[in-house]
């Protein structure tokens, strides 16, 4: 496979968007995890090459699973870019289903995809480059800049002191300081007041317009869908504190250790298990520069937004940060064409993202229509849970990391399919444990949020254990002359 094709697997509208969000955010994992996803899928291109046919039913079932999750990720992303527009969020999962569904069945699609890849990746760092030519700031300074900030607030340019904006998805908001939010869609809000002893959890029924006056220290669990409106010139709920907590998160601190060891054996398996290995050649360059313009594009996307607009990550949408960035850094009349732009390229990010998941799919289980349509229908009704797409994420690499790491990597076939199985068990058991045992899994909280930790590493030992206990003969060696 040629190296672009590769990259096109690996390059996920959710992985870009997430990215950006998370450093826009302020994320304590932000400071390295764009490193982890850019080199994850170096490594899997660099590594042996691997038939995904010889694997055995489980990892290939896996990887089934693995490109399902992917697709209902990708189809969040495009739920959000919808409630962007004021548009309800199942009509992008289904206009972006059916697209997913169509377009890697054209004729010509697999060899097209790559090309646009490419160019997407270039189109995504337009906005960049046109916002830090008009503004006169590098990536580096607007950093420094937001750094300095004392706090974060919303601006009187905001659209949350505006019209309002509405949440994606479900949120807890914890207030620093008094203030009044008033609720453009009405509903019924719970706020938990924690300065008094136990906690009181009151309930207010709002109507469209009316208003609600939280205290410092109070919470007010949001569902998703609610549009709210805040006071300008407050602090952003649930944003760091300042512009130094901002760049240098205090969770990022030795106690992070086993999430961040989590997250990348996540990444480097998923890739292992995702990304095909690459034909060599002056032309398998062009792979890895699309995978290091991509990552770059949404770190500059993290950074300006979190420097410019700290406000845009509040309400949890993915492409909020894309999409309201460049009206906000440059104003409607130049930034709203680039809103455009963006939003033309992660559409065509979606679908140069489904056709390579196809292919995946196809090299798994076959190239039958109906195993590409269930799995586009299974990721819609993911969907229809309002999941996080980082979990999705995650679940997805993971997955795949611990159903096919064990195969990929064993020496023996029958040892590779038992360590998939052991691999994919603990796995499961890992990811179930917040509804099987809420409390075991808050103590366990790494390994939750990361299964393929432990995961992947015991198929892996499970399966050289038994390969050196029944060593397994080669059928392809050639017969012993006597």
């Amino acid at each position: 496979m040629t190296a672009l094709a590769a990259a096109a697997v690996w390059l996920q509208p959710v992985l870009l968007a997430a990215l950006a969000l998370r450093i826009a955010a302020g994320a304590p994992d932000a400071a390295w995890l764009p490193l982890g996803a850019l080199v994850a899928p170096l490594v899997a291109m660099l590594a042996a090459n691997r038939r995904v046919a010889d694997l055995g039913p489980i990892a290939r079932a896996a990887l089934a699973v693995s490109v399902t999750v992917l697709l209902a990720a990708d189809l969040v992303v495009a739920a959000d870019l919808a409630t962007s527009l004021d548009a309800t969020p199942w009509l992008g999962v289904v206009a972006a289903g059916a697209l997913a569904l169509v377009v890697p069945l054209i004729p010509g699609a697999r060899q097209a995809s790559p090309v646009l890849l490419a160019i997407v990746a270039t189109v995504l760092l337009l906005p960049l480059v046109s916002i830090g030519a008009t503004t006169r700031t590098a990536p580096w300074t607007a950093w420094s800049r937001g750094a300095l900030r004392g706090t974060l607030t919303f601006p009187e340019t905001s659209a949350w002191v505006g019209k309002g904006e509405r949440f994606a998805r479900a949120d807890r908001l914890l207030f620093t300081e008094g203030q009044r939010v008033t609720a453009v869609s009405g509903g019924v809000f719970r706020v938990v007041e924690r300065d008094v002893t136990p906690p009181t959890v009151r309930e207010w029924r709002l109507a469209p317009g009316e208003a609600l006056t939280l205290r410092p220290g109070d919470e007010l669990a949001l569902e998703a869908g609610t549009r709210l409106r805040f006071e300008p010139g407050r602090r952003v709920p649930g944003a760091p504190a300042s512009g130094i907590v901002w760049a240098d998160a205090p969770g990022r601190s030795a106690a992070m250790l086993p999430s961040a060891l989590g997250a990348l054996v996540t990444l480097i398996g998923g890739a292992l298990a995702l990304v095909p290995a690459v034909r060599r050649g002056s032309a398998a360059i062009t792979g890895p520069a699309v995978l290091l313009i991509a990552t770059l594009a949404a770190v500059g996307w993290g950074v300006f937004a979190g420097s410019i607009a700290p406000d845009l990550p509040l309400g949890g949408s993915l492409v909020a940060p894309m999409l309201r960035l460049p009206i906000r850094a440059l104003g409607a009349r130049t930034g709203a064409p680039l809103t455009v732009l963006t939003a033309v390229a992660l559409t065509v990010l979606l679908l140069t993202a489904a056709v390579a998941l196809r292919g995946r799919l196809v090299a798994a289980c076959g190239p039958a229509p109906v195993l590409w349509a269930a799995a586009v229908g299974a990721g819609g009704l993911i969907t229809a849970l309002r999941p996080e797409p980082w979990r999705l994420l995650t679940l997805a690499l993971g997955v795949a990391a611990a159903g096919c790491a064990p195969a990929l990597l064993a020496s023996g076939r029958i040892a590779g399919q038992a360590g998939c199985a052991i691999g994919v068990l603990v796995f499961a058991i890992l990811a179930a444990l917040p509804l099987l045992a809420p409390a075991l899994a808050s103590w366990l909280e790494p390994l939750v949020r990361y299964p393929s930790l432990v995961a992947m590493p015991l198929g892996l030992m499970a399966a050289r254990m038994l390969a050196r206990i029944s060593p397994e003969e080669d059928e392809e060696a050639p017969p012993v002359v006597r």
